[in-house]
């Protein structure tokens, strides 16, 4: 993996409220690489899930390039954009489903929007189901599923129109320890399976020393360090990583403490 896939370059985005100024992203440059898993870590409110908004222009930037491949997101016009979406699958913390749908016509749902209808809309759902470990639920409600069983419907519909690329905005967050593991072990084995490119936005850095090969720490708008996930937290150069570092280390010598009780 030395192909840059995704490239960010000064890219920056300012919300108004109240007649207050808010400077979100500070000039951010990024570069992902083709078929990788890359986690963006940050306390809340560093503008980490405005940035990966960005890359899809579910938020449009003040300035600045965001590139895919050979497409300059930030260059389309609205029809063009559109069909560039296709490509970018996006999973939410809050799962986003219809509640009135069987757990098919979620993942559906996207096909539909983009006219993939009739048998290779139903082959494309069954291909889903198989893929997230859902067959027998297809007919099920998002209200008869489980906080982790809801994740995999949603991952499923991000990847129905077969994207290259899947954002992950803070998808564990709502979820226990056991369930967040079952559902990062699925996200690394579409990457494998797939050659899916990955942007993981968290602020559980357990998760990216789980999941992702390289990493960002973000605050107040900036990214502060970007690394090896081993050399970030192996040797650390920010107070930022730093302090999450110590919160992980905490956490885990916590935990090993109560096992071992």
């Amino acid at each position: 993996m030395d192909e840059k896939f995704i490239e960010i370059s000064n890219l920056y985005k300012t919300f108004y409220n109240k007649k207050q100024r808010i400077e979100v992203l500070k000039g951010i440059d990024l570069s992902v690489e083709k078929g990788e898993i890359y986690g963006i870590v940050g306390f809340s409110g560093a503008g980490k899930s405005t940035l990966v908004r960005c890359i899809n222009r579910l938020e449009e930037p003040d300035s600045g390039i965001v590139k895919i491949g050979d497409q300059e997101i930030t260059a389309l016009g609205k029809a063009a954009l559109n069909e560039q979406r296709r490509k970018i699958g996006m999973i939410f913390q809050q799962f986003n489903l219809f509640d009135s749908m069987t757990v098919e016509k979620n993942i559906a749902y996207p096909l539909k929007l983009t006219g993939v209808t009739g048998k290779e809309a139903d082959v494309r759902v069954e291909e889903m189901l198989n893929l997230v470990g859902l067959t027998e639920k297809k007919n099920a409600y998002p209200g008869e599923l489980s906080g982790g069983q809801k994740q995999r419907v949603g991952i499923a519909r991000a990847l129905a129109n077969r994207p290259d690329v899947l954002l992950s905005d803070e998808a564990t967050s709502a979820l226990d320890p056991q369930t967040t593991l079952s559902v990062l072990d699925l996200l690394k084995e579409i990457n494998q399976k797939l050659g899916l490119t990955i942007i993981l936005i968290t602020h559980e850095l357990e998760v990216i020393k789980y999941t992702c090969h390289r990493m960002a720490v973000m605050e107040d708008g900036k990214l502060l360090e970007q690394g090896l996930v081993k050399d970030i937290f192996s040797n650390p150069q920010c107070e930022t990583a730093r302090n999450f570092i110590r919160v992980y280390n905490q956490f885990r010598n916590d935990y090993q403490t109560e096992e071992m009780k």
